[in-house]
């Protein structure tokens, strides 16, 4: 990369292309897990190599990137999939990867010291140094999200003195070359970062915040970075670390330490790519690079969109403080045993667990969690709840989740309704050979409803039983209803809720 400047060796076991081919042979047959973990020592020993010069510290870095790419992408694919692993192996995965990009991002630091220290013929690399170092903290930030936070108040202090370095100099908006056609430049590194952290990625999935981080480098062109709240720059990042970025509040004065952003025509970009999905259906790995699930792109998109909206998104009801004991189950069999009624007569034993209310709204509440409470929990963990003075346990689903500093976990909760009755449903017709629904009568929920002459029900039952083409029977109440279906409303990974039309009372149930 910088071979026309002589420079001496340096005692860093991968200044040497002898030693670099060993290291490709032998990581061929390693796990990812160990070949990430090995590059990290390499970057790792950069601070301490003598004799090491910017051009040697450059190739070193580039050829490890090269190498790690791979390995990161497989552990990525890993974390963010069908839960298969378990959390003890999620851990690891989680550590190795953040601990690669930071330090991959300290590495590409030492690197702008020693450009900054060097002769003027290495000052052209310093725009490309500090994309690179933007985008090994923005993929901690990334990390850091997957687990709902806190970010580290150290990673948005560094971006803004990354910015800062490649501004004063006026290269934030040169464009540079990462790699086989990816452009990029100072600033549209940073505002990746920034706008990710601004579009509430707390109430997005690990495999949703891939996406938009996905989307966001995408669409990235469009964005736009001012000095002043401008029209479609209506978020705010401080460059001095002290606040993440947000929406702009007029409560809060612009000073020299800010900068105003936003998606401006991404927005655009956005609509486009959410209508060519829905239109001609492609393959995610056309619009994203990535296999991912389409339900998942899109519902990711649809997020981005309302989120990247000038008006910001107001809550349907409004929230009141409140503070209250709950008991709180979960996994779809409690669930239903519980929101049913099956075990109010009976000394069943479930993993019920006490949990703190901090507010409430005609939706839904707030809960926070510290300890041991909730160490199950995920975005979209379906659970049952019981008020204090309640017998009844509703349904609800964990639509937020917030990590503070002091490792509490706040909580945004959708109740589905208050109240239920178990009961079940099986196909209509004995030839459904393609019906997801088993042959055996499948046990559900009749949720609760303020309809109740309106001729419709809603039921919850297991992900992925629900079927727009697949008519069902229910038996309820000691009796039989033929169930036409209407639409899902709602799927989570442990649960569809769905509405039927009842067609008619088959037969008393015998």
């Amino acid at each position: 990369m910088l071979s026309f400047i002589p420079r001496r060796r340096s005692d860093h076991p991968l200044d040497d292309k002898a030693a670099r081919r060993a290291l490709l042979h032998n990581i061929a047959n390693m796990k990812p897990l160990v070949v990430l973990g090995d590059l990290s020592a390499h970057l790792k020993a950069l601070k301490t190599t003598e004799n090491l010069s910017a051009p040697g510290a450059m190739e070193i870095i580039a050829f490890i990137e090269g190498v790690a790419e791979g390995a990161q992408q497989a552990l990525t694919a890993l974390y963010i999939g069908p839960a298969q692993s378990t959390d003890a192996y999620q851990t690891l995965i989680w550590n190795t990867v953040y601990t690669y990009w930071g330090h991959l991002a300290d590495a590409h630091r030492l690197c702008l010291s020693k450009t900054q220290l060097s002769a003027s013929g290495l000052k052209p690399h310093m725009a490309r140094t500090i994309c690179r170092a933007l985008r090994a903290r923005s993929a901690q930030i990334k990390w850091a999200l997957f687990r709902h936070g806190p970010v580290n108040t150290e990673l948005w202090w560094e971006l803004g003195e990354l910015y800062g370095l490649a501004a004063r100099p006026n290269l934030a908006r040169t464009t540079v070359s990462l790699g086989p056609s990816r452009k990029s430049s100072v600033e549209r590194e940073f505002l990746c970062a920034a706008v990710l952290a601004a579009s509430s990625p707390d109430a997005l999935t690990a495999a949703q915040i891939e996406v938009a981080d996905r989307v966001i480098a995408r669409t990235a062109p469009h964005f736009r970075l001012s000095r002043q709240p401008a029209p479609g720059c209506f978020y705010v990042a401080d460059l001095a670390g002290r606040h993440p970025p947000g929406r702009y509040s007029s409560e809060r004065p612009i000073d020299e330490d800010m900068r105003c952003f936003g998606p401006a025509d991404a927005v655009t970009e956005i609509s486009r790519m959410i209508e060519q999905l829905e239109r001609d259906q492609p393959a995610s790995t056309d619009l994203i690079g990535i296999d991912i699930d389409a339900d998942v792109l899109h519902t990711t998109l649809l997020h981005l969109l309302r989120y990247w909206s000038a008006v910001p998104q107001e809550r349907k009801q409004r929230r009141r403080h409140h503070t209250e004991r709950v008991s709180v189950v979960h996994g779809y069999e409690d669930v239903v045993a519980n929101v049913g009624g099956l075990f109010l007569e009976s000394p069943f034993v479930s993993n019920e667990e006490e949990w703190l209310l901090e507010n409430a709204s005609e939706g839904g509440f707030g809960a926070v969690l510290s300890g041991a409470e909730g160490q199950w929990l995920a975005l979209g963990s379906l659970i049952g709840l019981r008020r204090e003075e309640g017998t009844a346990f509703g349904a609800g689903v964990v639509r937020r989740i917030v990590l503070d500093k002091d490792k509490n976990r706040h909580l945004g909760i959708e109740m589905l309704a208050a109240g239920g009755t178990a009961v079940t449903i099986s196909p209509a017709s004995t030839d459904a050979s393609d019906s997801p629904m088993p042959s055996q009568p499948e046990l559900c929920v009749l949720m609760a409803a303020g309809e109740a002459n309106s001729g419709e029900i809603t039921l919850m039952m297991r992900p992925s039983v629900f079927s727009q083409s697949q008519s069902v029977v229910m038996e309820a109440y000691d009796r039989r209803y033929r169930l036409s279906p209407l639409k899902l409303i709602d799927r989570g990974q442990e649960f569809d809720l769905a509405r039927y039309r009842i067609l008619e009372e088959d037969r008393r149930a015998t």
